[in-house]
C-alpha cells in the first residue's frame, strides 16, 4: 500500500515499487543497480525474526537493534543511497518532497556509478523499524519527507516496515545518526521501536494517526 502524506484518502495498493519509464538507461538499470538491489535482498532483507537482537548500551531508553555483520560496506551503502537517489530523479509526484539540489544529486550520483561509497560520516543512513503489533499501516510505501531543522537537511522513507533516514548535510546532523549507521567493518543495525514508542514514532512521520485493529498474540 502506498500513502501519500498530502492526500490520506489517495491510499493505493502496489505489488511493486514505483518504476519510472526512461529516466535511466539499460545499461545503468541492469548492471548497477540491479546488482545492489540483489545484494539488499540476498542480505539485510527477508525474515528478520530468525536474526539475533541485541540492545544499544547505556541509553537512557532500551532500545533492541537488529545486528547485520560481514556486509560489504559498499554494496550496501550505495543501495541505500540509490533509493534516494532514484527518488530525487523520479517524475512520480510520489516523491516531490526529494530535491537533492545539483550538487548533492550530482555526488550521489558519481558515487554510486563509480563504486565508492565515501566516509562513514558521509550521507549517512539509519534504519529504523517501529513495531506497532499491528495498530499501524507499517506494511506500507509512505510518501517521503523532507526535514530542515538548524540548517540541517534529511530525508524519510518508509518502506514496508522499515524507516530509512537519509542525512544530506555535514553539519548540525540530528543525534540519531551517531549510531547505526553502515561501518565499514561490515556491521549495520536496524533499531527497533516496539508499543507506544514505536507508534507514536509512525504517527509522527505520517502527520496524524491511522488506526488498525491490532495483532493478538
Amino acid at each position: 500500500m502506498s500513502i501519500n502524506l498530502d492526500d490520506f484518502s489517495d491510499a493505493i495498493y502496489h505489488q511493486t515499487g514505483f518504476k519510472d519509464k526512461d529516466i535511466l538507461c539499460e545499461q545503468c538499470e541492469n548492471e548497477v543497480l540491479s546488482k545492489l538491489e540483489r545484494y539488499a535482498a540476498n542480505t539485510i532483507f527477508g525474515d528478520h525474526t530468525k536474526l539475533e537482537t541485541e540492545q544499544f548500551a547505556g541509553d537512557a531508553i532500551h532500545v533492541p537493534y537488529i545486528r547485520f555483520k560481514n556486509l560489504d560496506y559498499t554494496t550496501i551503502k550505495l543501495f541505500l543511497l540509490s533509493i534516494l537517489w532514484k527518488s530525487h530523479i523520479s517524475k512520480n509526484p510520489f516523491f516531490s518532497q526529494i530535491d537533492l539540489g545539483p550538487k548533492y544529486a550530482e555526488q550521489l550520483r558519481k558515487m554510486i556509478f563509480e563504486n565508492y561509497a565515501g566516509p562513514e560520516d558521509a550521507f549517512e543512513v539509519v534504519l529504523v523499524r517501529p513495531d506497532t503489533n499491528g495498530t499501524r499501516p507499517t506494511k506500507s510505501m509512505v510518501a517521503p519527507r523532507c526535514i530542515k531543522e538548524d540548517s540541517n537537511t534529511a530525508y524519510v522513507f518508509h518502506i514496508n516496515e522499515i524507516m530509512y533516514h537519509f542525512n544530506i548535510s555535514p553539519h548540525n546532523k540530528l543525534s540519531m545518526f551517531e549510531k547505526g549507521i553502515i561501518k565499514k567493518n561490515g556491521i549495520l543495525d536496524i533499531a527497533i521501536i516496539k508499543g507506544e514508542f514505536g507508534a507514536g514514532y509512525f504517527d509522527s512521520f505520517m502527520g496524524k494517526k491511522i488506526k488498525l485493529n491490532p495483532r493478538h498474540s
